[in-house]
């Protein structure tokens, strides 16, 4: 059996340190110790660990996908259509996101460029708080109001939902810098416009 060329692995843009002013790339990028961290931490471990010989390994660091099929984005939608779409916690937390097609373009282009490897953001470059996060989906949905979550508000919710507040609550600051230095172009740089392209 031949192997692959190269090997894609799932990872996560929450390996990064809590972070509200420093931006992580893959080259500065600060890992710590914490439940989402310590889980990427392990994952990426594994992965590198093992070398194999003429396969080149990629770690995507992804962010939040936008996408109308799956993931967090329909659910914020619904909660922001329910009047519930305000800000989480203090709002300040940085959101890093990507729109899922933008997410596949980068995927083909790491296939196609062989001098990528290593661990890899993939987020779009423009990270923003979540309050402004959650006002421009507002906006973008013609929903005049919503109301805020206190941290109270989601602790309860995440033992019901059996998940961790730090998931809602953590800043995630990350940029794309290896991608974007080998020439990729996002066609959804900025929320504003991937919004305009998944709500309809």
């Amino acid at each position: 059996m031949s192997k692959p060329k190269v090997w894609l692995n799932a990872s996560s843009a929450t390996i990064y340190i809590h972070s509200e002013t420093h931006l992580n790339t893959e080259e500065n990028g600060i890992i710590g110790d914490d439940f989402s961290m310590n889980i990427c931490k392990s994952w990426e471990s594994e992965f590198f660990k093992v070398k194999t010989e003429n396969v080149r390994k990629v770690a995507l660091r992804t962010s939040i996908v936008l996408g109308n099929n799956g993931g967090a984005f329909p659910k914020l939608k619904m909660l922001t259509k329910l009047g519930l779409g305000g800000k989480q916690g203090r709002g300040d937390q940085n959101v890093s996101w990507v729109h899922i097609d933008d997410f596949c373009k980068a995927v083909e282009f790491i296939l196609e460029h062989e001098n990528l490897s290593g661990p890899i953001n993939i987020t779009a470059p423009e990270p923003l708080s979540n309050e402004e996060f959650m006002m421009k989906l507002r906006k973008a949905m013609k929903v005049p109001f919503g109301l805020n979550a206190p941290v109270w508000q989601l602790e309860i919710a995440s033992v019901f939902l059996k998940t961790q507040t730090e998931l809602l609550l953590k800043s995630r600051n990350v940029y794309p810098e290896k991608i974007i230095l080998n020439g990729f172009a996002f066609k959804y740089p900025q929320v504003e416009k991937a919004f305009e392209n998944l709500i309809y």
